[in-house]
């Protein structure tokens, strides 16, 4: 894929990672009287982790068609899913905490505020809520680090480990999103089974490949 080919598909994939918030705010003002919190907070919720997934799957894809121009698309999946993350959580604060409020409260700032995290608080005393918080804590320098001058201040070495921290933080996502656990295999869970598969087996097939120049060197 050329680099003119590239800065072509490039607005129209953003447009496609877009659409499913325009849809949902599309959706949300034909049916005003539906549930926001099934709406919004769900959806998104779904959303961020479909392109968490996405973003952990374009290497192993880059690896298995040769596509190696893929991973120019990397960033932005990742920078999405942490985008969808940011709405799901925020749509979760205003229409599950702040929306039970009683309006004689919502009316004083300062007391909306004060019951909203109280209320945020007693959540978080839930293992479905606590994991959803280390998610969204996970996620969050992997977007802050995202950009190119990052990259130079980190170095290249410090930066990837950084960006590892996206395994966990797409492991406590479907635990997030399946708590509690059953017994059935989410497809999210066998979409990252299968990256990581490919991850160590890619992992194991250098080390034997340093090995053997190692010791042709030594012979």
């Amino acid at each position: 894929m050329t680099d003119s080919i590239r800065r072509i598909l490039r607005p129209f994939v953003f447009a496609a990672c877009l659409s499913p918030a325009a849809f949902m705010l599309w959706d949300m003002s034909r049916n005003l009287n539906a549930n926001p919190f099934n709406a919004v907070v769900r959806s998104t919720g779904f959303w961020s982790l479909r392109f968490l997934c996405l973003t952990l799957a374009i290497t192993p894809l880059r690896w298995l068609t040769g596509w190696y121009s893929l991973i120019k698309f990397r960033r932005m999946m990742g920078l999405f899913g942490f985008f969808y993350a940011t709405v799901h959580t925020a749509a979760y604060i205003v229409f599950d905490c702040a929306a039970g409020l009683d309006a004689s409260v919502r009316a004083k700032p300062l007391a909306a505020t004060a019951h909203t995290l109280s209320a945020i608080g007693a959540d978080l005393l839930r293992p479905f809520f606590t994991i959803g918080l280390v998610a969204l804590v996970l996620m969050a320098p992997l977007a802050a680090t995202s950009t190119v001058g990052m990259i130079r201040r980190l170095g290249g070495r410090r930066w990837q480990a950084l960006h590892r921290l996206a395994y966990p933080a797409a492991v406590v996502s479907v635990l997030h999103t399946y708590w509690p656990l059953t017994m059935r295999a989410p497809r999210y869970a066998l979409i990252l089974s299968i990256v990581f598969v490919l991850r160590l087996g890619r992992a194991y097939l250098r080390s034997q490949s340093s090995a053997a120049r190692t010791v042709q060197a030594g012979g």
